[in-house]
């Protein structure tokens, strides 16, 4: 921070979460709402406070304070959504396939106190944002509010990357450069992932925005975010970014295509020398080999599939390729769709791209359809996010990450939203009572 103020930011932190737990509970439940989002991607942050009594469970007590203040005020701790069916079955699927895992593991059944169960309970947590950010009802102030606090996290996470990054000698490649930075242990192919999907955000936030000062700064930030992920040296980000961008030209921003064409053309001479040879080090043209990690990709995507062979429907169980240990020490296929077919089968995949396909075209339909214009920025930002995230999974998980994919779900929830609002604005105001937003958003789902 360099304020001289470092060593107060956890003492800052849990004090927040006490007081924005109380007034979750007793006040509003959009408190502990507005208290996580600045705080999900910045995984070394929120763990700063994992030493104070129960800091180590912020996100999970946070959500629980929401729920107990929805029922506080006796409002639906379980809203209709496009996506709440799907959240529900798809929630009760893996839990059955958690426990598939155990017998195909030869373990013990998920109890309270088991790994595999944690691991369940902590991916759980993201649908979870989805639903009560849509339960505690934002008005179209408080949505613009998430989002300033979204850039600004964007914004801290960049800089602290950049920061580091910065002084080091990019005239050459090597393993040394690469850098976690505050994503923690989702590591620099997690931060490439969060960087090129927020920098599709940014860019639908900006392709509406009418205000020169703030389009100017959603780009300014967007290209920052662009910056950082080339200096990520993920190759993975880079094709996540260049898909998120391109989509995001397609159907808004034709300034984006030109760009991206001048870039594709002499993309080469504007990079740094480092970055150049890690692009390049993928195929040695010599040799007509692949380099380690490519080759080690096709390696595990082969053993992946072997497995599946054998378990075709349901799979092995929820989170259990990473106990098997076929491939040296490797604990991830690294292609979530792949690993998604490996543990729950086919069934699981075809729910789990139904889940891709919902989200995406919510927020597509929210896009087209709002009249708001930030509103429908809202829901480009979260159809661009789904294109840049379904391009990055394929080459690893940056599903299961909070701090990766966290804010697709909170702006799943703030779509879910402003879908109500957008309906409502268009309804005389004696019609436009709240009891509409059921209709509403059934009629969103079914198009969705």
């Amino acid at each position: 921070m360099h304020f001289g103020f470092e060593p107060y930011v956890p003492y800052v932190e849990y004090f927040c979460f006490i007081a924005g737990f109380f007034l979750t509970v007793c006040w509003r439940p959009m408190v502990g709402i507005f208290y996580l989002v600045p705080l999900i991607p910045l995984q070394t942050i929120r763990y700063r406070v994992a030493d104070f009594p129960f800091g180590d469970s912020i996100v999970g007590l946070m959500l629980l304070a929401v729920v107990l203040g929805l029922l506080w005020r006796g409002e639906p701790v379980l809203p209709r959504t496009p996506w709440t069916k799907l959240l529900c079955t798809y929630g009760m699927f893996t839990f059955a396939s958690l426990c598939l895992g155990s017998l195909y593991l030869g373990r013990t059944m998920p109890f309270p106190d088991t790994q595999r169960l944690g691991d369940w309970k902590d991916y759980m947590v993201m649908p979870a944002l989805l639903l009560l950010t849509a339960a505690a009802a934002p008005t179209r102030r408080q949505i613009k509010g998430m989002i300033i606090l979204i850039c600004l996290a964007i914004l801290v996470l960049d800089h602290s990357f950049w920061s580091v990054m910065s002084g080091r000698d990019f005239s050459t490649y090597s393993h040394d450069l690469r850098e976690a930075s505050i994503m923690g242990y989702a590591g620099s192919n997690g931060l490439a992932a969060f960087g090129a999907q927020a920098t599709t955000l940014l860019l639908g936030l900006a392709a509406f925005e009418s205000k020169i000062l703030l389009r100017i700064a959603y780009w300014a930030l967007a290209a920052f975010s662009a910056l950082c992920v080339m200096y990520s040296f993920s190759r993975g980000g880079y094709v996540a970014l260049l898909a998120g961008c391109l989509f995001v030209g397609l159907v808004k921003q034709r300034t984006l295509l030109v760009l991206l064409l001048v870039f594709v053309l002499s993309w080469a001479t504007l990079v740094p020398n480092a970055v150049r040879e890690r692009v390049l080090m993928t195929y040695d043209q010599e040799t007509g080999s692949l380099d380690h990690s490519a080759q080690t990709r096709l390696v595990l995507w082969d053993d992946a599939m072997e497995v599946f062979r054998i378990n075709p429907l349901a799979g092995t169980g929820f989170e259990t390729y990473g106990y098997m240990h076929r491939v040296g020490n490797y604990t991830d296929t690294h292609n979530f769709f792949l690993k998604t077919l490996v543990e729950t089968g086919i069934v699981g995949l075809l729910i789990f791209l139904w889940l891709l396909a919902k989200t995406f075209g919510t927020g597509y339909l929210l896009f087209r359809r709002a009249k708001d214009p930030f509103l429908a920025s809202l829901g480009l930002g979260l159809a661009g996010w789904m294109v840049s995230s379904f391009v990055a999974n394929w080459f690893g998980d940056r599903w299961t990450f909070l701090q990766v994919n966290g804010y697709m779900w909170v702006l799943g929830g703030l779509v879910s939203q402003a879908l109500v609002l957008e309906e409502s604005s268009r309804l005389p105001a004696a019609e436009a009572a709240p009891a509409d937003s059921d209709r509403i958003l059934e009629a969103a789902a079914r198009q969705a």
